[in-house]
């Protein structure tokens, strides 16, 4: 018997499902099982590639001795892998702001990722120049 209410049944819905990736402010990477799973069975390490012309992301698999190699981490809740990616942001220039969720597109052998796009949820990205400060020389710290 109906009684005219809708009950909330969980959260497994299509954001958790859908293959997306998060980027977190601190540079981190949330990727869904549904993403991971673009990589291939058993992925634990991944590469991170930028294309600044596109200013898209791109992720592959990579050997656990490859150079440049993350680990993907498969997050508490079991439904999430995680990708400390604040060195290759920072390495690029990207300022990230606030975190953002993307759809993720497959960029063809082996690549899939996201773009930072203008409008919608794919706000545009700040570019940030790389300062570099001058040696200080012994006598200009006393």
């Amino acid at each position: 018997m109906s009684n005219g209410f809708e009950f909330f049944e969980g959260a497994a819905t299509a954001s958790t499902t859908a293959p997306r990736i998060t980027v977190r402010r601190t540079g981190q990477l949330i990727l869904t099982q549904a993403a991971a799973a673009m990589l291939g069975d058993g992925v634990t390490h991944v590469q991170l590639g930028y294309n600044q012309e596109t200013q898209a992301v791109g992720i592959r698999s990579a050997a656990e001795d490859a150079k440049g190699r993350y680990r993907l981490r498969t997050q508490p809740n079991g439904v999430s892998f995680l990708v400390d990616a604040k060195r290759f942001f920072a390495h690029h220039g990207v300022s990230l702001g606030k975190a953002r969720g993307f759809a993720v597109e497959d960029f063809g052998d082996g690549v899939v990722g996201f773009r930072f796009e203008a409008g919608g949820e794919q706000a545009p990205i700040e570019a940030v120049e790389r300062k570099t400060t001058p040696a200080r020389s012994k006598a200009s710290r006393a």
